[in-house]
């Protein structure tokens, strides 16, 4: 950057500054982008181009939203999306323009810039840990950091130390300087290479970083932030985190909906995870209860259908509404008798097949895949038990009496 580009970076010289008047300078359809997409460059802009982390501002050239900003060879372009071409008539070159910003946008950005650098200088300072990447978006941000695991960063201890921070209302400075003067600072990170001026945000006291973003006065203005999880990522930890209004309003949510689990438990909102723990314990015992009745109750249909069937019969089920699980404990309640089952379980047009371990028969998968495939069907099994699933209900019966077919004749050749 220049003494030329500063000049015209209004965002720079006055980050709260919402609205401008300026310069057509050029307007240019955009032919990659979609129909009647124009860019234009302006004498000087409020808006902020992405880079460094930081999306692009929107707003309105006029009545015209801007919908992109992006800085290409040293110009800022600003995207706007016309009607037609006829749209862009009060956009002349030379003409004079009202710029408008989208202001909660841009606060939005300033209070999740302003608390990365602060969360980075906690890091940096307090722990040695270095911030290597940063990424701003719109529901939360997040900082890759040189930890090699979250087990390194002390969350409790991290959020006091930023908001003993935010408390002292430390300024925000900004400084623009030459390469030759960058020495001065005690800087987090390296400067960018060839570039006549170096911009420098410094929180007062406690740290120096070169950065192009748009920043907050003073650190009272970040109001709080809030570090939402942390993951392993590409062999260092990857910080997730809110700053400002948004992370008021994710704290605020979230003690809503643990009040709200709160009242669902019979606990106060600071015996949520002792209630929510007793319940778990309660619904585990429970399932495995239901469980033990479940196969219990398998095992007594499995016993009647082996009555019916004669001494060496084949067990089958036809399942109406019961699901494919159910289907399943019926044919291994039969394997334990020492009887093959077929169980069709037609709301979900599957045949389950399973037949014991030590039968005279093929392995399943050996001498049912091909008919499956003739019926359009797909799944697939092992020597001892095999599972299919079809269009229709229809076409499951097809394959269920097909089956029986095949294992009865294997065990009169048996």
């Amino acid at each position: 950057m220049n003494t030329e580009m500063l000049d015209s970076r209004l965002f720079y010289l006055d980050p709260w500054l919402k609205e401008a008047d300026v310069v057509v300078k050029t307007i240019e359809p955009v032919t990659d982008r979609r129909s009647f997409v124009f860019g234009v460059m302006l004498s000087g802009t409020i808006f902020y181009p992405e880079g460094g982390g930081q999306p692009a501002d929107f707003g309105f050239i006029e009545d015209k939203r801007v919908i992109d900003v992006q800085e290409i060879d040293g110009e800022i372009w600003h995207y706007i999306e016309l009607q037609d071409e006829n749209d862009r008539d009060s956009l002349k070159p030379g003409s004079t323009v009202h710029l408008r910003l989208d202001w909660p946008r841009r606060l939005y950005h300033m209070q999740q810039h302003t608390g990365q650098h602060l969360l980075s200088a906690v890091l940096e300072e307090e722990y040695g840990i270095h911030t290597l990447s940063f990424h701003l978006g719109t529901e939360y941000c997040t900082i890759d950091v040189s930890a090699k695991d979250p087990i390194e960063l002390p969350l409790m201890q991290i959020e006091t130390q930023v908001e003993a921070w935010i408390g002292r209302d430390a300024a925000v400075l900004v400084h623009y300087c030459p390469p030759e003067d960058i020495s001065t600072f005690k800087l987090r990170k390296n400067p960018p290479a060839d570039e006549a001026v170096i911009r420098i945000v410094e929180i007062q006291g406690y740290d120096c970083s070169p950065c192009g973003g748009t920043h907050l006065d003073r650190t009272g203005q970040v109001r709080a932030l809030k570090v939402l999880s942390l993951e392993r990522y590409k062999g260092h930890v990857r910080m997730y985190f809110a700053s400002g209004a948004h992370a008021i309003e994710l704290m605020s949510k979230a003690y809503e909906d643990n009040r709200a689990a709160a009242t669902m438990l019979g606990s106060s909102v600071g015996d949520i995870s002792t209630r929510l723990s007793e319940v778990l314990e309660k619904s585990s015992s429970t399932e495995k209860k239901a469980k033990r009745i479940l196969v219990q109750y398998a095992e007594a249909e499995a016993r009647l259908a082996s009555i019916h069937a004669g001494p060496t019969g084949i067990l089958q089920f036809t399942l109406e509404k019961e699901d494919v699980d159910w289907g399943t404990m019926l044919c291994k309640a039969a394997v334990s008798l020492g009887r093959p089952a077929i169980a069709s379980c037609l709301n979900d047009s599957t045949v389950i097949i399973q037949v014991p371990a030590k039968a005279r028969i093929p392995g399943l998968s050996k001498i049912f895949s091909e008919i499956m495939a003739n019926l359009g069907g797909k799944g697939g099994g092992g020597e001892a038990f095999y599972r299919a699933s079809f269009a229709s209900a229809d076409i499951a019966k097809q394959f269920a009496i097909k089956a029986r077919e095949v294992l009865e004749r294997y065990q009169t050749q048996g």
